[in-house]
């Protein structure tokens, strides 16, 4: 997405937070494993990246990995998923 319009920008942020409030049954039992699959495609070498700002656009994936409402949906999971696995 092009950063060329503060209202566009707002406009996703506000829809991803409906959309994880939509989504909050399935963030809350399968929340770790789907947002570091995700975190994995965007970091890993040779990846698209969140950011370009030499292009000037932002990926929409940057605005969920930075959302608090989807971090918190996440967090139940992430915790039994470290429960669950060998330290």
């Amino acid at each position: 997405m092009r950063i060329e319009s503060a209202v566009r920008i707002q406009a996703v942020r506000i829809a991803v937070t409906i959309g994880a409030v939509v989504a909050a049954p399935v963030l809350l039992f399968a929340g770790a494993s789907l947002r570091r699959r995700m975190l994995s495609r965007y970091y890993r070498k040779g990846g698209p990246g969140l950011v370009s700002k030499e292009d000037g656009w932002v990926s929409a994936g940057y605005f969920l990995v930075t959302n608090a409402v989807v971090r918190a949906l996440c967090r139940p999971s992430e915790y039994a998923l470290g429960r669950l696995r060998p330290a």
